[in-house]
């Protein structure tokens, strides 16, 4: 048995909004070593109180650690500390492990500036909230080069215990999130918009609340056979088609209008199933209005 102490793990976290506080936290509360720097010194400070070393500028959590992440709110926001402070200079043999949500080009500028200052990149998207951090519910998906990821590993699973690898292309961690986002955003505005009907009707919301665990149950299995039958190209074959589900939420419509509540969603996925039907899927099951949303041919 090996008894001789084993280094702790350094790791310099920029950014201390309430996701960047939880990861400073999370590494600190694994027993890593974790150098912190923020615009707003009382959010370094809280940090401090608890074991965390301050760094007065961004280039000093640089040069700290090998591994340095970024979690801020956008891009932009870091181009500007990257150019305010002239890091760019510090980068060589650093690792960012960049968790800062952007678009597809900034996410790929970012990586191209960050080897052509001799830094390592490591680009990943968090997809939980702080409190999930450190735990099994925690998702964290990140891409980069294997060596890069392969030394991050031990920082990475301090996070989320079993992150997702992307592989080589910087861009799938947006992808893969926004992605996600998109169902999860769409979902939510669906359910306050079913809520304010609800509201509107003269139904109580806790009566709402327990049918809607009821619905849970079926909508997240429809969710998985809906994303097969696009997997394994079956999305001819259906029990409810297309045009079908479009009868069925012109009634949402009129109940929704009659209401008085707003029909801004209701109009928008009227128009989804008005231009599944026009492009000739009203027989089709309703995986099939996955071809309403592709990518323009032109």
């Amino acid at each position: 048995m090996n008894d001789t102490p084993q280094p702790t793990q350094g790791v310099s976290v920029i950014g201390l909004g309430s996701m960047g506080a939880g990861l400073a936290q999370t590494f600190l509360e694994s027993g890593c070593r974790v150098s912190v720097w923020n615009r707003s010194r009382d959010k370094v400070e809280a940090l401090v109180s608890q074991g965390a070393i301050a760094c007065d500028t961004p280039g000093e959590a640089l040069d700290a650690n090998a591994h340095v992440v970024v979690c801020l709110s956008t891009y932009s926001a870091w181009r500007e500390i990257v150019e305010e402070h002239g890091l760019t200079a510090q980068l060589r043999d650093t690792c960012i492990i960049q968790l800062t949500t952007g678009t597809l080009d900034e996410v790929g500028e970012h990586a191209a500036m960050i080897r052509e200052g001799g830094g390592l990149i490591a680009d990943g998207a968090l997809m939980c909230f702080p409190r999930q951090l450190g735990t099994s519910d925690a998702s964290l998906l990140v891409s980069g080069d294997p060596a890069v990821l392969d030394s991050c590993d031990p920082l990475l699973r301090k996070l989320a215990p079993a992150w997702t690898n992307l592989g080589e292309d910087i861009t799938k961690p947006t992808v893969l999130s926004r992605s996600l986002t998109a169902g999860i955003v769409t979902s939510l505005v669906g359910y306050m918009n079913g809520l304010a009907m609800c509201r509107a009707g003269g139904i109580s919301i806790d009566l709402y609340m327990q049918h809607t665990a009821k619905a849970n149950a079926i909508l997240r299995a429809e969710k998985d056979r809906l994303a097969e039958a696009v997997r394994d190209g079956e999305t001819e074959d259906t029990q409810a088609s297309i045009e079908t589900w479009a009868e069925a939420h012109d009634s949402v419509h009129s109940v929704a209008g009659t209401l008085g509540t707003d029909l801004v969603l209701q109009d928008a996925v009227r128009a989804v199933f008005q231009d599944g039907q026009r492009v000739g899927l009203g027989e089709h099951d309703l995986s099939a209005l996955v071809e309403v949303f592709a990518p323009s041919a032109e």
